[in-house]
């Protein structure tokens, strides 16, 4: 069955978590692996367009199918959740270029708004890393930080812009 088809009734958070968790362990370890229908949905709508797409498919498929907006919503809901629950996978999976980078879906996986970037953005022009501040704050790891840098570095190449590398190595000034 199809992923909306299991949204439709009985256990669908278990059914959206099994799906939006087992499309995440097949792109890490075997993109073109076999899997249930509802797994593939999940897994082509991340390759293809990452979050934002698999949020733009199921509005589809609920509208689609005439599902009560009380519904929609806690299918949504608990969507935001799943994402929030596995960020780190979904941050290496964009560092590696199987799920599309975005601004939305980055800041909506880090839970930061887009005024909030943008502030950030203008601080690190002028010098300052409000981001990395901020991160900590927050309570993300080195590690969970460093897989960021590598997501806007892939971004700001891959259009053009450049960054100064941050070095890792504390011998380096």
């Amino acid at each position: 069955m199809s992923l909306i088809e299991y949204l439709e009734h009985g256990d669908w958070r278990g059914a959206l978590r099994r799906s939006f968790e087992g499309a995440l362990h097949l792109l890490q370890t075997d993109r073109f692996g076999r899997c249930s229908s509802a797994v593939d949905d999940v897994k082509s709508w991340l390759a293809i367009g990452g979050v934002s797409r698999v949020k733009l498919q199921l509005d589809r498929q609920m509208e689609y199918r005439d599902l009560e907006e009380s519904h929609q919503e806690e299918i949504r809901d608990f969507l935001g959740q799943l994402v929030q629950g596995n960020q780190r996978p979904l941050l290496q999976l964009m560092a590696n270029g199987i799920i599309p980078w975005n601004q939305a879906d980055f800041l909506a996986t880090c839970s930061i708004s887009e005024s909030e970037f943008d502030a950030m953005l203008e601080q690190i022009a002028s010098g300052a890393n409000p981001f990395e501040t901020w991160m900590l704050e927050n309570g993300y790891s080195q590690e969970v930080i460093d897989k960021i840098y590598e997501i806007i570095d892939s971004w700001l190449v891959k259009n053009g812009l450049s960054r100064t590398v941050r070095s890792t190595d504390p011998n380096l000034n």
